[in-house]
């Protein structure tokens, strides 16, 4: 018979564990009544753009997931998600029918997955579904052990699955990535709120070894988890918080976790996310194109740097995270922000996309210009592959093919009054094989090609992309640069578009395109998968820009884009005019203001050698922009990789470097 002491215990160590701050906050988050009605009804959600019902009973429960043709459904349904919910309910109304609908749910599942020595996971099941399926059952443990549903019998039976099921687990760690941490986790936490369980010593021991080595392998420098996903950081940034307090108030752990790398990790988080608060979309991440903003991450990383004794103002607007190559600019930290990221990422695994010098720009409280995030995880989908693919993205590509792996070379990010510039290079060809969770029928034979963008904010005016790409000899590839835009809306010429919004649009430029090519729209298009964005409760069509040349003659391809947010409907007036000299390959730009004023830019290939001497202008600078008001006269600029820009100052410098002139 199972001692009132056991049932003391496990209310008793989970208050402990809560109290030192080491109950995830995932474990309870959430829970609504829906959730737990449906569940007394034998209605369990699956989340998949919105959420959907299926009746599955509460006993003879089939759980390996025939109700529905998708790989998370299995997932969801074995990782408990109604079970907090469940648990809120009781703990509210006390009413037996959640207390009972719990145990039908736990004991179902342990009669399809019975308790034994040599316990092994099923073949629809996993191991992270079995780590957060631990720490769900031990995070509403405590709150059912008082019904009478939950008699001796019933408990011993959880218990008993919960050792084998950890024990199991203890021995099949996953090498890397999230999964690993969720592991460990799983064992940790259970290990303290459960410490009478057999193993439970050992299970901590080992989740603090483990966790550890994450902790200082998996933050990366500049605070990034090492997965360089903005959707499964705010996790990992959460988890490690955790275990920094679960440190600090058991320091007989020995857990290692230090504050400094955590409000790093929190940087990023916020940094990564949009002006109204949901993540950009970058990777397997999604974002929320409009609607009221949320400061939750920032609220959350002020106390936590409250908690830490740290400062608590706010990151810069222009963030640069080196190692994980990822930048998100800002002209502030209000809702209406205009908001730019670049997306030169070095390799983080398959949640990563194959999307080098990807740029997304959101303004005045809407995604205007955007990453598609994550449309699917079911691979049998094609918008799986599609989503990933580097066609799906704002960036260059050859044939419709994919880029590989390889990192970008060169990345860098220079932030001044009034300017922000990026610059990166992807070098490693393009592919036509699929990408799913990896490469599973290889690459094919590819293409070698490189990518040169750079990207200048000139603040309050525009954004202005500098595109450079070589091929191989002996090949003449379509070329395509690519622009997905939010739903809605567009009304496009032959070297421009913009959005049709009544808060706030993009108007985009396109003053210097390659010979023979032509801008198309493709939207909601099944084969292949193009200009699909994630929904509520389907894929929702939205309108990609296509600029494709048919044939690559040349090695080289230079191409100019500008991208000018507003407010409101109408379009600024403005006029772009571009050239391009065949014998240097210098580009040049000019923006004609309604007001008068100007924006002149000039650019070397792949910002290699001097614009040297053009009309009046001389200088040792790769890249010069100026700004002219109405008179003519230069009001700012700026000067990449140069030393001197006459006539417009008298500055020397000893060293090439990025200045303002």
């Amino acid at each position: 018979m199972l001692t009132t002491s056991i049932r003391e215990a496990i209310v008793e160590h989970r208050r402990r564990v809560r109290d030192a701050g080491g109950m995830p906050e995932r474990a309870l988050r959430g829970v609504s009544r829906e959730v737990a009605d449906r569940a007394v009804a034998g209605e369990l959600g699956f989340r998949h753009l919105g959420v959907r019902y299926f009746q599955i009973g509460r006993r003879d429960i089939a759980w390996a997931g025939p109700h529905q043709a998708h790989q998370e459904w299995p997932a969801q349904l074995n990782r408990f998600f109604h079970l907090p919910s469940l648990a809120a309910a009781y703990l509210e109304t006390g009413d037996a029918q959640y207390a009972d609908a719990a145990r039908d749910y736990l004991l179902d599942w342990i009669r399809a997955h019975p308790t034994r020595a040599d316990w092994a996971i099923a073949p629809y099941d996993n191991t992270l579904n079995l780590c957060i399926r631990a720490v769900q059952w031990t995070a509403v443990l405590p709150v059912f052990v008082a019904s009478p549903a939950f008699d001796d019998a019933t408990v011993e039976a959880i218990l008993g699955s919960l050792a084998a099921q950890l024990a199991f687990l203890s021995t099949h760690l996953a090498p890397g990535s999230n999964w690993r941490i969720a592991h460990v986790d799983a064992l940790l936490t259970c290990g303290l709120s459960l410490p009478f369980l057999p193993g439970a010593a050992d299970w901590r021991a080992l989740a603090v070894r483990v966790l550890n080595d994450a902790y200082h392998r998996q933050i990366l420098p500049d605070g990034a988890h090492i997965e360089r996903t903005p959707g499964y950081h705010g996790w990992m940034t959460e988890v490690f918080q955790r275990l920094w307090r679960i440190g600090r108030a058991m320091p007989e752990l020995g857990l290692a976790m230090r504050a400094e790398p955590i409000a790093r990790m929190h940087d990023y988080h916020v940094g990564m996310a949009l002006p109204n608060g949901s993540a950009n979309g970058l990777h397997d991440s999604n974002s929320r194109r409009t609607g009221e903003p949320d400061r939750a991450g920032l609220d959350r990383r002020a106390a936590f740097r409250r908690e830490a004794g740290l400062p608590e103002e706010l990151p810069p607007t222009a963030q640069f995270f080196a190692a994980a190559g990822q930048a998100c600019l800002r002209d502030s930290w209000e809702p209406d922000a205009v908001y730019v990221t670049f997306d030169a990422t070095t390799w983080g695994g398959a949640h990563c996309h194959l999307s080098r010098n990807a740029v997304q720009l959101a303004a005045y409280g809407r995604h205007l210009l955007l990453d598609p995030g994550t449309l699917t995880y079911e691979v049998s989908d094609p918008k799986m592959a599609g989503g990933k693919s580097t066609r799906a993205h704002n960036t260059l590509n050859l044939n419709g093919w994919n880029q590989s792996y390889a990192n970008p070379t060169g990345t860098r990010c220079h932030s001044l009054p009034g300017y922000d510039f990026i610059a990166s290079q992807y070098e490693g060809g393009y592919w036509p094989g699929e990408y799913t969770w990896g490469w599973w029928d290889g690459h094919g034979a590819g293409l070698y090609a490189e990518h040169h963008r750079a990207l200048l904010w000139v603040r309050d005016r525009c954004v202005i992309i500098i595109d450079h790409l070589r091929k191989d000899h002996g090949t003449a590839p379509l070329l395509e640069s690519n622009w997905q835009l939010a739903d809605g809306p567009v009304e496009v010429g032959a070297d421009r578009a913009v959005t049709r919004h009544q808060d706030a649009n993009l108007l985009l430029l396109f003053p210097l395109l390659v010979p023979a090519m032509t801008l198309t729209v493709h939207e909601g298009e099944s084969d292949p998968p193009r200009g699909w964005l994630p929904g509520d409760g389907a894929y929702v069509p939205a309108p990609q820009l296509c600029l494709s040349a048919p044939r690559m003659e040349t090695l080289d391809a230079s191409l100019l884009t500008v991208l000018i947010p507003f407010r409101g409907p109408d379009a600024p007036g403005v006029i772009a005019h571009a050239a391009l000299d065949d014998g240097t390959g210098l580009q040049r730009l000019r923006l004609e203001w309604a007001d008068g004023s100007a924006d002149e830019l000039y650019a070397t290939p792949r910002l290699e050698i001097a614009i040297g001497q053009d009309g009046e202008l001389d200088t040792d600078a790769a890249l010069l922009h100026l700004q002219r008001d109405p008179a003519g006269r230069v009001t700012r600029g700026l000067v990449v990789d140069g030393t001197y820009a006459r006539p417009f100052t008298e500055t020397v410098k000893a060293e090439m470097g990025v200045w303002g002139c």
